[in-house]
């Protein structure tokens, strides 16, 4: 049985399907209820499982008590829980996000004068925190509530997707977004160590660019100069497909990766190596 954080759209919801084709029971994990019965509904089309094979678990993975009873509500359904997806995440689509965003491509791409972005010196408190609560908060409250039913069963897998921000200076427009991926590999490595006596593998994939409905909205409003230099940036010329993706989760959620624990494997098309 396998849940999946922020399972309702893109990345997350394909890394669903994938599981269901392989033949997995799977709950998708969100905040909005109403674009969570139509992703149920579009993934029992997609592949044809039964309706009992796919839960809507709507939750706020920011709220404890909520990612509490988000839990309880998947072991009255399927019984246990085997792998646990930390997808969902916030991205800095703000638009203090976009201009940042923007002025670091201008400052990375064109031979101009190089100068502060001043995002760190001009964020509130407001948005540092509702970064953190969800991207790390988020992933804490998970994995433990996680770790209470896997634990005693000695088997389970966590996937935590996390990004290239992470682990590479080519996030200088959005730090409250770097900490929160960089706080996930650190927690990565630290409870797959905690937790391998247990049977419990835990791995990180620090994501490049996902082609998903998220990168077609920012294009359509950056336009061709945009992509053009996001492409030119990464030497395989495109963004990672949501199938590439999801075949990674499924191989780290297989027994045939029961040797990798902590790994941070980071599929970017050479943007970092």
């Amino acid at each position: 049985m396998v849940l999946v954080t922020g399972g309702s759209e893109g990345l997350g919801k394909g890394i669903a399907e994938a599981f269901l084709r392989e033949g997995a029971r799977v709950a998708i994990n969100g905040r909005n209820r109403e674009k969570l019965a139509h992703a149920v509904e579009d993934l029992r089309g997609r592949t044809g499982v039964g309706r009992d094979a796919v839960l809507a678990a709507a939750a706020d993975i920011g709220d404890s008590a909520s990612v509490t009873a988000m839990f309880a509500q998947i072991v009255e359904r399927f019984g246990t829980l085997d792998v646990l997806i930390n997808n969902a995440a916030l991205t800095p689509v703000d638009a203090e996000g976009a201009k940042a965003r923007t002025e670091f491509m201008q400052l990375t791409t064109t031979p101009i004068p190089k100068r502060s972005l001043q995002v760190t010196s001009q964020m509130s408190d407001e948005r540092w925190l509702k970064m953190i609560d969800t991207n790390l908060n988020g992933l804490f409250y998970c994995t433990r509530a996680a770790l209470q039913i896997m634990e005693p069963r000695g088997y389970g897998k966590i996937v935590n997707v996390g990004s290239t921000a992470g682990i590479s200076g080519l996030s200088a427009h959005s730090p409250h977004y770097a900490a929160s991926k960089g706080g996930m590999v650190a927690f990565t490595k630290s409870v797959a160590v905690e937790v391998a006596g247990a049977g419990i593998n835990v791995n990180c994939i620090a994501a490049g660019g996902v082609a998903t409905e998220a990168w077609d909205a920012l294009f359509a409003k950056g336009g061709d100069a945009l992509r053009a230099q996001v492409m030119q940036m990464i030497p395989a010329g495109r963004l990672g497909t949501i199938d590439e993706y999801a075949s990674l989760a499924l191989y780290l959620a297989s027994d045939e990766a029961a040797y990798l624990m902590g790994q941070i494997i980071s599929p970017n098309g050479g943007l970092i190596t």
